[in-house]
């Protein structure tokens, strides 16, 4: 009996504590099914001009695609001494044989004999070219080794510490579709290997690089055809734009096509820069919504008029502004009279704010 006792006191104990607690909640909470607010019916509400910025992105990453091929076969004989894979310019090293350094030189056709005075053609052009870059060659390049050449030949070959033969050998220069660029070099030329002639020696980009993004289902669904994607691949930004689209029907995804805004490869004059594989990824944002910033103020500050104008209210009075973003609940406007540190009015009854004839409605 007296266990029983106990029990029935603990549940009247129990009920008792549950029943405060209701009596509580319904003495400070609002009662929803009414529709009270927990703010005083009329309670005014100030906001301040600050500076802000609205806009939407999503984080992703752009694939380049660009193939990759053999460029330049080796022409010496020896054993390879040194190596320097990655980006080049032209005239840049790429590696050496015994004593004899292999320079890139841009050039549409490969460098096939051993250039010297009295030779004409495009491959002379090439070299005079990297000559006149250098400062050793002051006349034009005109395909015809000369006397002039000559003398700059063996005046490039002095500051390189090489024998100043006025002659360019074959294997000493390689052409390049396009410097500068990223190259990688062929499996047998390693230091410490020996090479004879005609090994694959240079690799680089050699066709147009394409830019993808591929996305999920879901991810494609908000972004908009005229999404821009803003890349950065070192200190270098690139803008694209969307050409294209695909859906895989195995997997569902989405690969949209991307160019310059202007057309053609996203990387423009800098697609040197990119490492010498067949695929490359690059960080990207896709900008939904663009962004904006200046001074901002919150939505629910901006009031509109019948003709669709709109205008914040301040403690002097009303301020016509135009939108130029919201997002967020925060609105960017534009308006004469607005700076940093100005009271907006953001809730409460519109007669009750100075200027304000409450003739017109709030909603930005």
């Amino acid at each position: 009996m007296r266990r029983i006792s106990a029990i029935l006191l603990t549940l009247v104990l129990v009920v008792g504590a549950a029943g405060a607690g209701w009596w509580a909640s319904r003495a400070t909470l609002p009662d929803s099914s009414v529709g009270e607010s927990s703010s005083p019916v009329g309670e005014v509400v100030w906001g301040e001009v600050v500076p802000g910025s609205v806009g939407r992105s999503l984080p992703l990453s752009t694939t380049v695609r660009q193939p990759v091929g053999v460029v330049a076969v080796n022409g010496l004989s020896g054993v390879v001494t040194s190596t320097s894979p990655g980006r080049v310019e032209s005239g840049g090293v790429v590696y050496v044989v015994g004593r004899t350094p292999v320079r890139v030189v841009q050039a549409g056709e490969p460098f096939w004999r051993e250039l010297s005075r009295g030779v004409e053609g495009d491959d002379v052009a090439a070299l005079q070219e990297l000559l006149v870059a250098g400062g050793y060659l002051e006349a034009g390049a005109d395909g015809d080794f000369g006397q002039a050449t000559e003398d700059a030949v063996q005046a490039w070959q002095e500051e390189q510490g090489l024998p100043e033969s006025g002659v360019v050998g074959l294997g000493e220069l390689v052409a390049v579709p396009q410097l500068p660029t990223t190259v990688s070099l062929g499996e047998s030329v390693v230091v410490g290997g020996q090479v004879s002639g005609g090994e694959d020696a240079v690799l680089a980009p050699t066709g147009e690089r394409d830019f993808v993004l591929v996305v999920t289902a879901e991810q494609a669904r908000l972004i908009p055809a005229e999404a821009t994607v803003e890349m950065s691949f070192e200190d270098r930004e690139w803008t694209g734009v969307i050409a294209g689209s695909s859906v895989d029907a195995m997997t569902g995804s989405t690969e949209f096509e991307l160019t310059a805004p202007g057309g053609g490869p996203v990387c423009g004059e800098d697609c040197g820069v990119l490492p010498g594989d067949e695929q490359v990824t690059v960080r990207s944002e896709v900008v939904v919504v663009p962004r904006v910033e200046g001074l901002s103020v919150p939505s629910a500050a901006v009031r509109t008029r019948a003709d669709g104008s709109a205008y914040v209210v301040t403690e002097d009075g009303q301020v016509e502004v135009v939108v130029a973003g919201s997002g967020q609940g925060v609105a960017i406007v534009e308006g004469e009279g607005l700076v940093e540190g100005l009271r907006v009015l953001v809730a409460g009854d519109p007669v009750q704010a100075p200027g304000d004839g409450g003739d017109e409605t709030g909603g930005g």
